[in-house]
Parts: structure tokens; sequence; C-alpha cells
């Protein structure tokens, strides 16, 4: 089994109506993503009777981008006894619909204990809700922890905490097997002491000398000589072509050639 659960994400109408087009295409590349039959009817309904037009204009956005989503409606629920209304007091249309977005991600964190179910929320009475019921594969977060999760790529500090929670059984088990069975092999110490080497023999090689041959500085003289009278003669012969006039001047000094 895989190390890290899938992500279902469960969202409040309180966090569509504060995100863009934009912003829902990014939140379906974290995980799959849940409406309550609820929530879709009252976004529905917010395109004509909304008490502001921002909120209209989100809701209208919100239709808009639902039918190609890939975004789908759950039918979970799940009863818990935080989740049901105190006896003797009517509750209001926003109220019934926060219980509802509840009761639906309790359902559906407890059919899909392979999951964490992460509730997306403006609302800090919803948040604390959800931590009272205990499940250890549900958590919830506002919006904009959302956004920098899609943004950034780094879990939210509330993910990160129910991840820990939500590790396989199997693997765990795993690994406590595996634990076991490393500490279970017995120890083999290696002796310490130290076996005698019987010495090297070593191989005694005869050096043979070759005398040093004495350098032949007479030769070598000779060749140098050599070498300087064909330089000057080629020097002068490319200096008589060059400058002839200066040439004979100089020829002419010569003691030899004058007389």
């Amino acid at each position: 089994m895989s190390l890290l659960p899938s992500f279902v994400i469960v969202f409040d109408t309180s966090a569509l109506l504060a995100g863009k087009t934009r912003e829902w295409q990014q939140f379906s590349q974290l995980g799959e993503c849940l409406l309550t039959e609820g929530v879709l009817e009252a976004m529905t309904g917010l395109c004509d009777r909304a008490p502001e037009p921002a909120i209209e204009a989100t809701a209208r956005e919100f239709t808009r981008f639902y039918p190609t989503s890939g975004w789908q409606v759950s039918l979970a629920i799940a009863e818990h006894p935080l989740l049901k209304p105190t006896e003797g007091h009517s509750l209001s249309q926003r109220a019934r619909l926060s219980l509802e977005v509840l009761k639906c991600a309790y359902g559906v964190a407890r059919r899909r204990r392979d999951s964490l179910v992460i509730v997306v929320a403006n609302e800090q009475p919803m948040l604390q809700k959800i931590q009272g019921l205990n499940a250890k594969n549900l958590c919830g977060i506002p919006l904009a922890a959302l956004i920098q999760w899609s943004r950034t790529q780094r879990r939210p500090a509330a993910v990160a905490h129910y991840l820990q929670l939500t590790r396989s059984p199997e693997t765990a088990a795993n690994s406590a097997t595996s634990r076991q069975t490393i500490s279970s092999k017995p120890y083999i110490s290696k002796p310490t002491g130290r076996l005698a080497t019987a010495p090297t023999p070593v191989l005694s090689r005869s050096i043979h000398k070759t005398p040093a041959r004495r350098p032949a500085h007479w030769s070598r003289l000779v060749a140098n000589s050599v070498n300087l009278i064909m330089i000057v003669t080629v020097s002068a012969i490319a200096w008589r072509f060059i400058s002839p006039v200066s040439f004979n001047q100089i020829w002419q000094q010569i003691p030899i050639v004058g007389k």
C-alpha cells in the first residue's frame, strides 16, 4: 500500500464564494473534490438571489465551471453527537448547510479510511467541530491554506499532522516486523587475535653498472664551428642581395678584401 493516502476535499459554500475559476482548477490537481447536494443547490440559487453583486458573479462563475470540472456530488452521510442540532432551537439555512457538509465529510471519512478527507471552510466554528469528531482521517483547513498548498505544493500543518495519523496499519506492522527481524539476528564477533605471518623472502638482484662514456668535446666543437660558418655565409649572401651598397662599403673595409 502507498505510504501517502489519497486526498478527498469537501467544500463549503463559504470557501467556494471566496475563490475563482483558476483556483478551483488548481484544487482539482490536489485530490478528489466533492460537494454536497445542498452546497450545489445553494451556489445555483445565489446566481439569481445573491445579496451582493460580487457573490452573484462568483456563483455564476462556479456554475459555469462545475459541469466540466470533474467535481462530484457526494451522498455520503454519518451521524455524530456533535453534529446533532440542539433540541428546541431552530437552525438557520446557513447552519443546516454547515451541518450537512460536516456530516457528509464524516461519512466519507468512515467509508474511505484509506483516504484523508479535508473540509475547506472559512468559518471557524466548522473547523472546531471537525477537531471534536476525533476522526484520524478527517481534518479542516481554511481556503487560504488550500490556495497556498496548490501554489507551493507544501501541505498545510493540519494536513501534515493528520498524515501521520493515517499511516497504513500494514505498513506500520511491516516496519515493526523488519525491525524485529534485524534485531533478532545473532551477532557474530570477529576474533581479535592476530595470526603470525611468516617473513616474506627478499629476492636479491645483481645490479650491473655500465661505465659512463666520456663526452666527445672535440666533435661537438667542430660541429658548432661548421654551423656558425654556414650561418654567417648565408647571412652575408642575403645581405648582398638586399642592400648591395652597404654590403660593399663594409666589405671594402675588411683588411683582407681591401688589399
